[in-house]
Order: C-alpha cells, then structure tokens, then sequence
C-alpha cells in the first residue's frame, strides 16, 4: 500500500485489503485507527475501540463488527453492504453520508449519535437502540431498482474493464449484474440522459480511491462542473 503523506493515512492499491483486529482476553483493547478511501471487505474486527477515530470512505462490504466501541467516532461516505454489527456502541457517533445494504445490527447504542443524509436499505433497524435520524436519511424496505437505458448500459458496458471499480463493486456486482441501488442513487442526483456521458469520462481519471458510493457521486459532480466550465 500507498502512504499519503497529506492524510497521513493508507491509500487502496488493487489488491483486495481487509483488517482483522481482535483483542482477546487480558489484552490491552486494540485500536481501528483512522482510514480514508479504503476497500476493506471482508474484515473482522472484535473486542476493539474505534473512539474518536474517523472512517472516511471506507467499504466496509461483508464485513463483522463485535463488541467494538465507535464512540464519538466520525464515519463519513463509508458502504456497509452485508455488514454485521453485534453489541456495538455508536455512542456520539457523527454518521453521514454513508449507504446500508443488507446488514445485521444486534444490540447496538447509537444514544446521541448523529445520523444524516445516509441510505439504509433491507435492514432491520430493531435492534438499534436509541437511534434518531437528523437529516434526509431515507429508510428503503425493498431494494430499490434504476432506470436502465440504451445509454446507460453502454456505458457500464464501457466501464466494466475499470479494474478499480470492478473490485470495489461500485457499478456491477457482477459480471452480468449491475449494482442497481448505486445506479438509482447516481440517477437521483444526475439528469438520466448527463449521468451516462459522466460515466463515460470517469476512465479519464484516477479511480483508485473511488471506493464508495459517495466518492463516486462526488467525483461525477467535480466533473459535471469542468465539464460546464
């Protein structure tokens, strides 16, 4: 991996990275330091503190979280597809702009925590004790569908070679499956007939550390702009 002396945090190379961190009996609690633009699929992390640390595009994709304290923690544009979370405290949590496919809460504290402009889809929220919405945060119980046009599939077909984005799963989940909940997002955000040309730009810059949702719309949008300008 790549250090980014600026952020002073790990940038994704194409390789699948994944952390697994557990603090086991008599250990000191282990930490889950700070990360940015990161694809961590599959990681396993029990028994640790994320307090005060900031989650900054994380893809957090199939991954577990026992036992682990997020207090007081920022997560900002971060994916959690299929993700489990057992006995975790997002107590003074800052939440935002982050997208929840599929996961599984039990026992979870979000008391005081701030929760906005975030996506929860086919997700049971029962378990998550305390938890209150602050600002545009949209609760789906069925999987949403896009709107796939002539013009829109010859442009995932176009990008389906994007090694980067084929490994983080942002537009096809598979080879002959697109990632529709994405693809809906991006169409509420971009006129139906510009978001396709956007796509079609996408390979004409870096696309290593597009590793969320949110990344993705933001990098569409910086070139929606110079493409105005």
């Amino acid at each position: 991996m790549k250090k980014d002396s600026k952020e002073g945090v790990f940038l994704p190379t194409n390789k699948i990275d994944r952390i697994n961190l557990i603090t086991y009996k008599c250990q000191k609690k282990k930490v889950l330091k700070s990360v940015r633009c990161r694809y961590l699929a599959k990681s396993h992390v029990v028994n640790c503190t994320a307090k005060n640390q900031n989650l900054i595009y994380a893809n957090f994709r199939g991954s577990i979280f026992k036992k682990v304290k997020f207090q007081n923690c920022k997560i900002s544009g971060c994916d959690f597809w299929g993700t489990t979370f057992n006995d975790c405290d997002f107590t003074g949590a800052e939440i935002s702009d982050c997208v929840f496919m599929a996961c599984k809460f039990k026992n979870c504290n979000f008391s005081g925590a701030t929760i906005k402009y975030t996506v929860i889809v086919n997700t049971s929220l029962a378990e998550c004790n305390n938890m209150t919405f602050s600002k545009k945060t949209e609760v789906y119980n069925n999987y949403p569908k896009s709107v796939l046009t002539e013009e829109l599939i010859a442009a995932l077909e176009h990008l389906k070679s994007n090694k980067n984005l084929r490994t983080y799963k942002l537009l096809h989940i598979s080879d002959k499956k697109y990632n529709e909940l994405n693809l809906y997002l991006l169409q509420r955000r971009f006129p139906r007939k510009v978001l396709p040309k956007l796509l079609l730009e996408l390979p004409n810059h870096s696309t290593k550390n597009i590793t969320t949702y949110k990344r993705l719309e933001r990098q569409l949008k910086s070139i929606e702009k110079e493409s105005i300008i």
